[in-house]
């Protein structure tokens, strides 16, 4: 039996075309070094897309090219909305493809991303609910279009705050945050701020030391508290408080 009954052991990441690299990389490496410590080792992970096609990080058509340095980069999913297994947790990434437009003038197509992440969190459609929703950088674009974060704390990517805000009208924005824990949900800030989320989702399950021996094997310089994010000054950002339904 293991050690950790009570931590989570069934993991799903969600990859749309143009997602960040490392909001995914990041957690994912955290909990790679987590699986191989004991008492970790029946963790589980689901890679789960619209398709099983490989998923671009490239420019969202009709830009996309493949002499593009991101387009080259190509993730394999491993299950489909369809077939994903019953998931603990679920990591939600940011990047291009979560905006509308995307950067690049492309129309993304995230509805069937929005929709799992709805049925998956609440336990739609036979789903078991999730135990847990992170999601990093601007992937509260999927969770607030989803309802999800209504109702609940959140931060977000500080370079797109003026833009997601509005997408959570019933979210208590917190702009000066490298994480929020509200409930059974994380949000974090941009980027590389999805591995700091992680180890101190770890942390609040755990005893210290695990999420310190994780921290440490990956080299990490871990942000020391939630507040710790010099970015909402740098770019202006101030909390929105939730509209009245």
């Amino acid at each position: 039996m293991s050690q950790y009954p009570k931590f989570p052991k069934s993991f799903g990441v969600l990859y749309y075309p143009a997602f960040e690299v490392l909001d995914i990389a990041g957690p994912l490496e955290a909990l790679n070094v987590l699986s191989r410590m004991k008492g970790f080792e029946d963790m589980e992970l689901s890679i789960i897309s619209k398709t099983l096609d490989p998923v671009s990080v490239g420019p969202i058509a009709p830009n996309t090219t493949s002499q593009n340095f991101a387009g080259r980069q190509r993730y394999l999913p491993t299950h489909t909305f369809a077939d994903a297994p019953p998931l603990d947790v679920l990591i939600i990434p940011g990047g291009a493809g979560s905006a509308d437009p995307s950067p690049g003038g492309g129309k993304p197509d995230i509805q069937g991303y929005i929709d799992f992440a709805r049925k998956a969190y609440n336990g739609l459609d036979g789903r078991r609910p999730l135990k847990y929703l992170i999601t990093v950088c601007n992937g509260t674009i999927v969770a607030a279009k989803a309802g999800i974060l209504d109702g609940h704390k959140a931060t977000t990517n500080k370079d797109g705050w003026d833009d997601i805000t509005p997408l959570g009208p019933r979210t208590h924005w917190i702009a000066k945050a490298r994480w929020i824990s509200s409930g059974n949900i994380w949000t974090t800030s941009g980027v590389s701020a999805g591995t700091d989320g992680v180890l101190a989702w770890m942390d609040s399950m755990l005893p210290d030391e695990i999420a310190t021996k994780v921290a440490v094997n990956i080299e990490w310089i871990r942000a020391q508290s939630a507040d710790d994010d010099p970015f909402a000054e740098i770019e202006g950002c101030k909390d929105v408080l939730p509209k009245e339904k």
